[in-house]
Formats: structure tokens, C-alpha cells, sequence
């Protein structure tokens, strides 16, 4: 077995995308985010910047806040993301971290997709 078969961290750096499913249905939703992985640079980078910073302030846990700024970070682009009248929300760090702070749904599917490697390997 070739040892390049065990490497995740190529796809964590570039971002994969993720249809987000539907909550209540299951099937996909149409809202597709591009995600970097926890391999990746950025999302070591800003996991260890956030601990620091939250050391500085006493803080010895990561708060719903910060899992947001950083599933934010590793976030790089959206498609097909609207506002309930219709009207295109355009990518920003800012926006998708204001996003995930109001819908943990889509928090919790960001953090658990993140920290899933085998979605950061090629599909066969």
C-alpha cells in the first residue's frame, strides 16, 4: 500500500465541498460549502491563535464563539445560499461565521464534517 493512500492532509489544505442535508428530510438541501479539514494549516493555525487568546483571557475552554470563527475560517466559499426572500448571501468569513452563530445546525454539520478525515481523502 502506497503511503500517499493515508494522506488527508492534501484535501484539507485545498477544501472539498459539503452539501449541507436538509434538517428535517435528510436529502440535500442544494447548500453546498467549500471546507478546509483539521489537517490543514489554517485550521491549526487559528485553533491554537483562538486557545492563546482565550488563555491571555483566563478562558480555559473553547466557547460556541470561537468553534464558529473558526469553522469560519476554514470555510473558503458557499453556493446556492439565500436569504428567506430569495436574495443571494454572499461569501465572507464574516458572513458564515454570523451564519453559524444563529443556526447551530449548520455549526454542528461544519464541525462534524471538518473533523471527519476520511471526507479529506479521494473518492475512488
Amino acid at each position: 500500500m502506497k503511503f500517499s493512500r493515508f494522506d488527508s492532509q492534501t484535501l484539507a489544505e485545498k477544501g472539498v465541498d459539503a452539501e449541507v442535508p436538509d434538517p428535517i428530510t435528510g436529502e440535500p438541501s442544494g447548500l453546498i460549502l467549500t471546507l478546509l479539514g483539521a489537517d490543514s494549516k489554517v485550521y491549526q493555525s487559528c485553533l491554537e491563535e483562538i486557545l492563546s487568546r482565550n488563555k491571555a483571557r483566563g478562558i480555559n475552554n473553547l466557547r460556541q464563539e470561537d468553534l464558529c470563527e473558526l469553522f469560519a475560517r476554514c470555510t473558503t466559499g458557499w453556493k446556492g445560499a439565500e436569504e428567506d426572500d430569495g436574495s443571494e448571501v454572499k461569501f465572507s468569513q464574516e458572513a458564515a461565521k454570523e451564519k453559524y452563530l444563529k443556526l447551530p445546525y449548520l455549526a454542528t454539520f461544519v464541525g462534524n464534517f471538518i473533523t471527519t478525515r476520511k471526507n479529506y481523502f479521494p473518492k475512488p
